[in-house]
């Protein structure tokens, strides 16, 4: 199987796209930051805190929180300031490794983004060989209160350099005790391919991320694996596939496309072809994709290619519709300023923004039960109150002093490998799979037609 250098239109697009970034900042803002009258007004609040309050400030903690409250302003998920830890930690992961304990997390409670869970625990790294198990959840780091911290403050905590040792103290589900473990760093590989087979002759290969520079390579070497093991045709899984590097979602469509474009980008209403696929070598075998709504980015890019190009049967939900792409430059103080500047359209110029790629056949995401969160008041302190779904109790919580309750059900988790690179499939048991493997049974092509 082929290994793809980037197509030069991707080159030339992205060297346009640096030299456009490098051209604006080399502008000098100062002048006009100082003529604008909010301008002064921000430098003056500055200084007023410098020399009047009533104790010294943290010059960083302020002047990072004025970026921030600037990019707030235009009230735009795509456009934010990561500070220098977790830049860091983000350049990290691009590279495919890490230096850690490996673990994959998940937020503990979905309504507030808050609290830490073990997703998963991967076989003989250190925290396996330490006794940490699935569903331990996190409440202390190196003496550090963490219960109600993000992942992403989380990470920051847990990860360090190799050799070094790390003292977690972690919630067991159904045990009183907390367990406490010294846990020895180690370098953890990335393996965001899991692949396994159905029936004997279907692959099935699920990409969790775009996010690390070595996802087209671990898919060449998946799909490698599954023919090798008798795959004649494939399911490709971007369900919950936040996307990540572009360049990675470009080169795993051009996987799988022998002609046809890949994706288009719009800029201030000029439209370019950015990719085209590599007429050399493509993997022929019948394949579907499956998407949910948390399929987005590049996920969309490599859906929508395939999908407009009649390689492949999109199932499964409407997805999340992030068509829209951010530059990212490297600041003065190690952290990264990323803001909105362009925006992804398919081969047939359809726009991923909101709209998200509609799948050929929809099907709802059944591999999770429903999660459920209320937030109340009333009642009085003690009381238990209970959620009611169709007959049955899904969740109960207690009153507290001041009348207020939460509840929070998350329903059952699926089951998953703790060997990376390996899926645990269930097709009774999910529908969108299923009817792939329905399709890919029945002969079913995609559709033709202009879309």
């Amino acid at each position: 199987m082929r290994r793809r250098l980037i197509p030069v239109t991707v080159v030339a697009a992205l060297l346009a796209t640096v030299l456009v970034v490098q051209a604006q900042l080399s502008r000098d803002y100062t002048s006009e930051f100082m003529n604008n009258p909010a301008g002064r007004a921000l430098v003056q609040t500055y200084g007023a805190l410098k020399s009047g309050y009533l104790s010294d400030i943290d010059d960083d903690a302020v002047i990072r929180g004025a970026i921030t409250g600037m990019l707030e302003a235009l009230d735009d998920p795509y456009t934010y300031y990561r500070e220098p830890r977790s830049a860091s930690i983000d350049a990290q992961d691009r590279t495919g490794s890490f230096e850690g304990i490996g673990v994959a997390l998940t937020t503990l409670n979905r309504s507030t983004g808050r609290g830490v869970e073990v997703l998963n625990v991967y076989r003989d790294g250190p925290a396996w060989e330490a006794g940490v198990r699935r569903g331990d959840i996190f409440m202390d780091v190196d003496g550090v209160d963490v219960s109600d911290v993000t992942t992403t403050e989380l990470v920051d905590l847990v990860r360090g350099p190799r050799g070094t040792t790390v003292r977690i103290t972690f919630q067991r589900p159904g045990e009183s005790e907390k367990v406490t473990f010294d846990i020895v760093r180690d370098t953890i590989e990335l393996i965001e391919v899991s692949t396994a087979m159905i029936d004997g002759d279907i692959g099935y290969l699920s990409l969790r991320t775009f996010g690390n520079q070595r996802v087209h390579e671990q898919v060449v070497e998946g799909l490698a694996r599954l023919q090798l093991d008798g795959a004649t045709s494939l399911v490709l899984d971007l369900r919950d596939n936040g996307g990540g590097l572009l360049t990675q979602g470009i080169l795993v469509a051009d996987e799988f496309l022998a002609s046809g474009d890949i994706v288009f980008q719009r800029a201030r209403g000029v439209t370019q072809r950015l990719a085209t696929a590599d007429p050399t070598g493509s993997v022929d075998i019948p394949m579907v994709v499956l998407v949910n709504r948390q399929s987005a980015s590049a996920s969309e890019i490599v859906a929508g290619a395939l999908q407009d190009n009649g390689r492949a049967l999109v199932i499964g939900e409407n997805t999340f519709g992030k068509g829209v792409a951010q530059s990212v430059i490297s600041l003065a103080d190690g952290g990264q300023l990323a803001y909105m500047s362009f925006e992804w359209l398919t081969p047939q110029r359809r726009s991923i923004t909101e709209e998200g790629i509609t799948p050929d056949v929809m099907i709802r995401d059944t591999r999770l039960a429903q999660t459920v969160f209320v937030d109340g008041r009333g009642g009085f302190e003690g009381q238990l109150v209970e959620i009611v779904i169709d007959g049955e109790i899904v969740g109960t919580g207690t009153v507290d002093d001041d009348g207020t309750f939460s509840i929070i059900t998350t329903g059952a988790r699926p089951e998953l490998s703790e060997v990376q690179g390996e899926a645990l499939i269930d097709v009774d048991s999910d529908a969108i799979l299923a009817r792939g493997v329905e399709a890919l049974r029945a002969g079913e092509s995609p559709p033709v037609a202009a879309r």
